[in-house]
């Protein structure tokens, strides 16, 4: 009976315990989400999709029709609010942090990220990024005609060997 009591007692303080560095990492998690501005890089985000979307409604939309630029806006609206929203999001960044990184790790990071030095790259870092977006466009635009061949010929050898097929049936 006493090593019985041994072990449920051994169980539930490693079950505690496992609680207890759950929850810690839960708060380190959300110290470096925090810290590193991830809601303001979300929401610069959204408006920046808002911005395109709303370039390519205008590109597609006729100027004099307003009434339809104004219900597409409205859709692209609640769109964009019912799918890039930062509760959710938030969640999903947590989850991956926690199972990603030891406890030791966030605490780090979220020393890290509130440090002069974090905070000047996390500054700087929306320009980091938005450079090395154009950079990658750019080099899109020269791989996309090739691919756009490569595409087109594997369709016509593809339409070719159905053709073939289609001629050897009886």
């Amino acid at each position: 009976m006493k090593k019985i009591l041994t072990v449920l007692l051994l169980s539930f303080l490693s079950v505690t315990a496992q609680a207890s560095e759950q929850a810690d990492k839960t708060a380190a998690a959300k110290e470096v989400l925090e810290a590193s501005n991830a809601k303001a890089i979300f929401s610069e985000a959204r408006r920046q999709i808002e911005g395109m979307t709303d370039q390519a409604l205008t590109q597609t939309i006729p100027a004099d029709n307003k009434a339809m630029m104004e219900r597409y806006t409205s859709r692209v609206q609640t769109i964009l609010e019912e799918g890039l929203d930062w509760g959710a999001m938030e969640e999903q960044m947590l989850a991956i942090y926690q199972r990603t990184f030891s406890l030791q790790e966030l605490r780090d990071m979220a020393e890290f990220y509130q440090s002069d030095s974090g905070r000047a790259i996390m500054k700087k870092m929306p320009q980091v990024m938005a450079e090395s977006v154009q950079i990658s466009q750019r080099q899109m635009q020269h791989v996309m005609p090739s691919l756009q061949q490569m595409f087109s010929d594997m369709e016509a050898e593809l339409a070719q060997a159905d053709a073939q097929k289609g001629a050897q049936k009886p």
